[in-house]
């Protein structure tokens, strides 16, 4: 099949989770709003717009004279900490959704679907009594318990043969792990 969409079909983008910097930033604009609101104050003060004493003087003149103190190098090692911690979340590349599906128009199962369709296939085959399916990175692990009271030695193969058969129609499907945790 061809993986690029009919004329006049938009193809789908991927599907993506949630940038994490994004939550970081609308948190800096904040800080930024506060600094801008502070500098602002200040300037109409010193514009003799606005009477009083300008913050940031008032600020800078009651640490003046301070001396380095324990909690100071607490707050300082917490501060690099975080920035490295926004650092991070800033590069953090976005992580994917779902799985393209071999569509013309852009076509893509879900994680949550990816799961479940795992687990349909699982309990379709003979012998099973209960499937469970869960998904981390490019692997797919489906836990299966069997119908027997004696194990059946070929059970996770014929798990694995038909949830890979369902995935089939994926353009890069997960690898495939069964475990046959025990006896119904």
């Amino acid at each position: 099949m061809s993986s690029a969409a009919q004329p006049g079909t938009p193809a789908a983008s991927d599907p993506r989770g949630f940038p994490g910097v994004v939550l970081l930033g609308a948190l800096w604009a904040l800080v930024l709003i506060g600094l801008g609101v502070l500098a602002g104050h200040d300037a109409l003060v010193y514009a003799g717009a606005l009477s009083g004493p300008a913050w940031v003087e008032q600020a800078l003149g009651s640490a003046d004279g301070e001396s380095a103190t324990y909690w100071a190098v607490v707050v300082g090692v917490a501060a690099v900490l975080v920035g490295l911690a926004l650092l991070a979340a800033a590069i953090r590349p976005r992580s994917y959704l779902g799985r393209a599906v071999n569509a013309s128009t852009g076509v893509f199962l879900l994680d949550r679907g990816l799961r479940n369709l795992a687990t349909t296939a699982a309990e379709d085959v003979d012998g099973v009594d209960w499937a469970r399916a869960s998904h981390r990175g490019r692997t797919l692990r489906v836990d299966v318990r069997g119908l027997g009271v004696e194990e059946d030695e070929q059970l996770e193969s014929r798990v694995r043969t038909a949830v890979e058969e369902r995935f089939s129609a994926l353009r890069t499907p997960p690898a495939v792990q069964v475990r046959d945790v025990g006896r119904g």
